[in-house]
């Protein structure tokens, strides 16, 4: 079972590795680099086309982290795609949805994540 073990401005560990970037975790466990934005980290604003893979997967939530700061938003597009798969789509501040992550995964669902590492 994959588990976040902590994240800070810029970073996140997951599985006891350390990953300087933006992540997607799939339910299988594995974890990918988040793709767009500037330079190594994701964009501020989450599309839907970032959402169409791991929904490939058969998943109960969606656990998204908004940034350190709360700043990154979820495009109006990706919000319809997730509401379309009746996904229980969960947005908080990146610290507060590792620590939702980790409970839902404790209490079996099937969850995937996208995380922003920044503000």
């Amino acid at each position: 079972m994959t588990k976040i073990d902590k994240m800070g401005f810029g970073w996140i560990i997951v599985d006891g590795k350390k990953h300087r970037y933006d992540i997607v975790i799939f339910p299988n466990g594995e974890v990918k680099r988040r793709r767009g934005g500037i330079l190594v980290f994701g964009s501020h604003l989450f599309k839907r086309k970032e959402f169409e893979e791991l929904c490939r997967y058969e998943i109960d939530a969606l656990v998204i982290g908004t940034g350190t700061d709360d700043v990154a938003k979820i495009s109006e597009d990706a919000r319809k795609f997730i509401e379309r798969r009746k996904i229980t789509l969960i947005e908080l501040p990146s610290e507060r949805a590792i620590q939702e992550f980790n409970q839902l995964l404790r209490n079996g669902e099937k969850v995937g994540a996208v995380i922003h590492v920044t503000c």
